[in-house]
Order: C-alpha cells, then structure tokens, then sequence
C-alpha cells in the first residue's frame, strides 16, 4: 500500500490522548444514558445491578484490553466512574463478565450509531474492505505442500465502511471466515444516505453491488478483474462504470485509491485495541469485536471534537 500520505493531526490527538480514559467513560455514559437498557432487570429475587452501569464496565473492559478481574480492580480504583455513574460502588468481575453474555448485538450497533450520529451526512465518499482478526481456536486439516497434518489458527472476518474525510466506520458486519465477501457490500451501504463515490477492492466485484451504488445516486469505484467485460446483464452502472474504466483507466484508478485510507482504519484498532479475539464461544467472539468497532468509533468521534475546538484541521500531510 505504500506510506501514508495523510495523518491525524498530532496537536488534536495528544489533547485527546493524555486524557483520553476520562473522555472515554464520558463518552459511553452519555450514549448509555440516552439509550433505553441493553437487557430487562429480573422481576423477582434479589435486586441486580442496573444494566447502563454493567455496560459501562464491560465496554471500558474492551477499550482498555483488560481481563475481568484487572478491569474490576481498575474501575473500584477509578472514583471518577463512580461519580459519573452516580452510584455508591461498581459489580465485581463475574458480574461484568455475565453482563458479556447478556449484551445484544442490536445493542452495540445502537451505540455506534449513538456515537457517530452526527458526523453522519448525504454525499459522502466511502471505502469497504475487510480484515481478518485470530481467534483461540484452530482446526486441523492436511497441508498438501508439507505433506502433513497442519493446525491453522481460525479468524473471524469484520466488514467495514468508512467515511474517507473523517475515518468513521459507518457501519460493520461479522463473518466466518468462509463467507463470501461481496454479499457484504449490500448490507453495508443498505442504511447509508446519498453517497458521492464508493470504492471497494476486487473481493466486492459484481453487478448487483455496482448497480446498488448507483441506486443511492453514487458513482461504484469496485477494481475490475481481468477477465470482466462491459455486459451490462440488466445492471446499467455496471457497463458505465466499466466503460469509464476503460477509456481512462488512469482517472480512475485515483478515483478508486480513496480506498487506501481503510488500511489505517484497521491497523489503528488491531495496534490500540489488539488484533485477537479472547472470547471462546461463537457469539461473544462477535460481541467482542463489535465493542472494538465502537472503541475505535468513540476516539475517532474525539480527534474530531477537538480539532474543531482548537480551530485546526483534523487530517496533516505526512512529511
């Protein structure tokens, strides 16, 4: 991919970085607060711990890359998550690890959603692409060219769409690592307003997803393959796109490298929030991942907020 061209701006990030736990829990608990309760309290037996408060915990758990038992230790020694929360003592360990098993999905995605809301708007420029992050568990298979039985570490794979001006995932999906690529595209962009220019790599080449593009007005910039051709098949962005291609391919080629700044987005959670997933069961492996988009989300949403209050840009070319 070569060297960056473009980074964060270092003024804005180390205002957010030297205080960056604080900012963080005051993130999470105002879109906590303003969310209705991940899950139901029990209506019989002892009193439970409230939800908002549970999350909070099991969220900072993730962001800081902590166990549960040295993310309870940090947060009883924290007296400022205690203020904020408005309680007189935080659950233990086991609690936030039983919160884990709880959390929905739906949940996490709100959160986002919650979180990025207003750096959402129509027009923008969008990147996909995916990544692979290792699990704990391996499966056994006979490798051909060391003719042998091999154990392959397992991954999962994590679907991404950014906004290319401002490094906001946008939304996300979760795959085995056997799923098809191209079927993402759709799911991606389904819920996304007006585009301007989408960009994607050969993984998600096909007519359906070019001719989605179009559909929300936008201009498909998905790298041809080789042996395609300008049969259009019912899809007309497909044959547009393509002819484009064809008659200056070196236009757009530029056009289609706005994808390049999706690398930094995954190289950014893999180095700040680690590149493994440390649950065991299927549907934790997802919910732990989904916590590490929304990490990412919440210090992106930072860098911006404080590059407009210090009045400078949010991106600096690299020397």
């Amino acid at each position: 991919m070569g060297k960056p061209k473009r980074r964060v701006s270092p003024r804005a990030a180390n205002h957010v970085n030297r205080d960056l736990d604080r900012l963080t829990i005051l993130c999470l608990i105002s879109a906590v607060t303003a969310a209705n309760a991940p899950w139901k309290h029990n209506s019989f037996g002892r009193s439970c711990w409230d939800p908002k408060v549970i999350t909070v915990c099991l969220f900072m758990k993730i962001f800081l890359g902590r166990t549960y038992d040295t993310i309870e230790a940090y947060l009883k020694s924290n007296p400022f998550v205690v203020q904020h929360l408005n309680v007189e003592e935080l659950p233990g360990h086991s609690v936030i690890a039983r919160g884990m098993s709880k959390m929905p999905m739906s949940y996490i995605r709100l959160m986002s959603r919650l979180v990025t809301f207003q750096m959402r708007r129509r027009g923008m420029d969008v990147a996909v692409d995916n990544s692979g992050f290792s699990i704990k568990t391996s499966s056994k298979w006979f490798d051909i060219r060391i003719k042998r039985k091999s154990t392959k570490r397992d991954y999962i794979k994590l679907h991404i769409v950014i906004d290319v001006e401002t490094g906001i995932i946008l939304h996300f999906t979760i795959i085995d690592w056997k799923g098809s690529d191209s079927k993402e595209f759709k799911r991606l962009i389904k819920d996304l307003p007006r585009l301007n220019k989408a960009a994607g790599d050969k993984a998600y080449l096909s007519r359906v997803n070019c001719q989605a593009v179009a559909d929300k007005k936008g201009k498909p910039f998905l790298c041809f393959k080789a042996n395609a051709t300008a049969k259009a098949k019912g899809f007309p962005a497909w044959q547009i796109s393509f002819n484009a291609y064809t008659d200056n391919p070196d236009e757009w080629m530029d056009e289609y490298h706005i994808r390049s700044i999706v690398e930094a987005v995954f190289s950014s959670i893999k180095r700040c929030f680690g590149p493994n997933i440390k649950s065991i069961k299927g549907w934790l492996k997802r919910r732990e991942l989904a916590i590490k988009v929304l990490a990412y989300n919440i210090k992106r949403v930072l860098y911006i907020e404080e590059a407009k209050e210090l009045g400078i840009p949010l991106w600096v070319n690299c020397q």
